[in-house]
């Protein structure tokens, strides 16, 4: 793989401090991408420590787009507490943005999901404002549930308006 391709791969437990300061990046420079727990940081010990749990899961995933050694995407996939679904998030640096790096760790989460997962369906919540995630969402096959919109308060403190989405994997295998 060559300095200026984009490659989209699993974590591994020695990516943990760059994956936490990537993370501290997107945070701050989006305001449609919350962390949770952002109130509660970890150590470098303790993230390397999910990503070895995460790696031998069939309901987890995470996955990085990496360009070089820098990390410069994540998306993940967390069970929902009906333990059928997984919850999709995705963050991309800015300065990648519309260059096709979240739609192929879409891409690759979707075809984990379906050969490889035990999930049934993956879900989100993206806020309406975020134009550009909602077509990608919708673009990938999600669509958007009868549930009503909902709203959510984004980092600053600020109500905005977000919709859940899915995509059953249920007959799909």
């Amino acid at each position: 793989m060559s300095e200026d391709e984009v490659e989209i791969r699993l974590p591994e437990a020695s990516d943990a401090a760059q994956l936490l300061t990537l993370l501290t990046r997107l945070q701050r420079e989006s305001d449609t991408f919350t962390l949770a727990n952002a109130d509660d940081p970890i150590s470098v010990s303790q993230e390397a420590d999910q990503l070895r749990q995460i790696e031998h899961s069939d309901a987890h995933l995470l996955l990085v787009a990496s360009l070089g050694k820098q990390l410069i995407g994540v998306l993940s996939i967390a069970p929902t507490p009906q333990g059928n679904v997984g919850e999709l998030g995705l963050a991309v640096e800015q300065a990648y943005w519309r260059q096709g790096i979240g739609t192929a760790l879409v891409d690759e989460a979707l075809y984990w999901a379906q050969s490889a997962s035990s999930l049934e369906a993956v879900g989100l919540i993206v806020q309406t404002r975020n134009v550009a995630a909602m077509h990608l969402y919708q673009k990938m096959g999600f669509v958007r549930t009868s549930t009503p919109p909902e709203t959510v308060k984004d980092d600053a403190g600020k109500s905005v308006t977000a919709v859940e989405m899915v995509y059953p994997l249920t007959n799909q295998n």
